[in-house]
């Protein structure tokens, strides 16, 4: 028996992958009302999360999330001291993996102003802060395990 729709050749698959990324490339750069942080976290976002290693972008918005308690934009000192003592004594020898309140501030928070900004200080820290697969999955693993943002 034969079919009469023409089997997908693996060049019209290519073809048809490569169109699919030019136009999303294109459909990004006409978005241009978002600021260069909200376009990276919202590209970033698109790919599913690995639980083993959480993206950065991910991170930033679960801590917004559940750590910003007045939802303000940024993470004050009294909110991260206030999460790191609720974490459970099982789990408290990870907290020496993310650090001390103080060693976050100094690696978070760029302009030096007592929190962190969820997105000028953490765009500007991307190297200090939250940078290492290792320190992100101990940091969600910590403060917000069950976050899908």
């Amino acid at each position: 028996e034969e079919c009469d729709e023409p089997a997908d050749t693996e060049e019209s698959v290519v073809v048809e992958e490569k169109e699919a990324v030019a136009a999303e490339e294109a459909a990004v750069k006409q978005d241009d009302s978002r600021s260069e942080p909200e376009a990276v976290v919202a590209e970033e976002a698109k790919a599913p999360e690995d639980p083993k290693c959480p993206s950065r972008p991910h991170v930033i918005r679960c801590a917004a999330k559940y750590l910003d308690s007045n939802q303000d934009g940024a993470l004050e000192r009294s909110e991260l001291e206030a999460a790191m003592n609720e974490v459970p004594w099982l789990l408290r020898s990870l907290l020496k993996i993310i650090g001390s309140v103080d060693s976050i501030m100094k690696k978070c928070d760029a302009d030096g102003d007592g929190k962190i900004d969820i997105e000028n200080d953490m765009e500007a820290t991307k190297e200090t802060c939250l940078a290492s697969c290792f320190k992100r999955n101990a940091f969600k693993r910590l403060f917000f395990p069950e976050c899908t943002e």
